[in-house]
């Protein structure tokens, strides 16, 4: 959950246990991996990983599940900007889109696919969606506020623009700047 940006109040929400407990399992956990922070966790468990723990029982036929209850992502989205964003996002595609957003605290759950923390402002509460097309991926701007960039040119809202191998996607203009990595599929 920490490296899908799940703050620790969501968690205690999601698991049905107090917030002072998901605050000790997390100090414990830095403990025994060594890392400092959440930022470092989540980026040593995608490292570790390349792939995301998800709900098994929620997904189609066709998504394949690997024999450790975990889905392999067919693309990723690595930080190259505010090292207190999420480390990456593993595109796992149930359907044939993926939204990104800002998780709302007004709702209490996900709206989005991937969600940042509420304190990430300048990305809006669903913020974009990326299409898994047979030629390739799309991005579409879903009228976010702050907007959507490829390789620093924002994008027109509700538009399908094609992105590829290597090119730069951000979020908004405060640092949630990202590489679309397709060497997973």
């Amino acid at each position: 959950m920490i490296a899908k940006g799940f703050e620790s109040m969501q968690i205690s929400k999601l698991l049905f246990i107090s917030h002072g407990t998901v605050r000790n399992h997390i100090t414990s956990i830095f403990y025994k991996t060594g890392v400092k922070n959440r930022a470092q966790l989540a980026a040593k468990y995608i490292s570790a990983y390349e792939r995301v723990v998800t709900d098994v029982s929620n997904l189609p036929s066709n998504v394949p599940v690997l024999p450790d209850g975990h889905v392999k992502p067919i693309a990723i989205l690595r930080l190259i900007g505010d090292q207190n964003l999420p480390s990456a996002i593993p595109l796992i595609f149930v359907d044939d889109s993926f939204t990104i957003g800002r998780f709302d605290t007004n709702i209490g759950q996900k709206q989005c696919n991937f969600e940042f923390s509420y304190s990430t402002k300048a990305v809006s509460r669903r913020h974009a969606k990326i299409i898994r097309l047979t030629n390739g991926f799309s991005i579409v701007d879903l009228n976010s506020r702050a907007g959507t960039f490829i390789n620093g040119t924002r994008i027109p809202p509700e538009e399908n623009c094609m992105i590829s191998q290597n090119d730069c996607i951000s979020f908004g203009i405060a640092g949630a700047d990202y590489i679309f990595d397709t060497c997973l599929v």
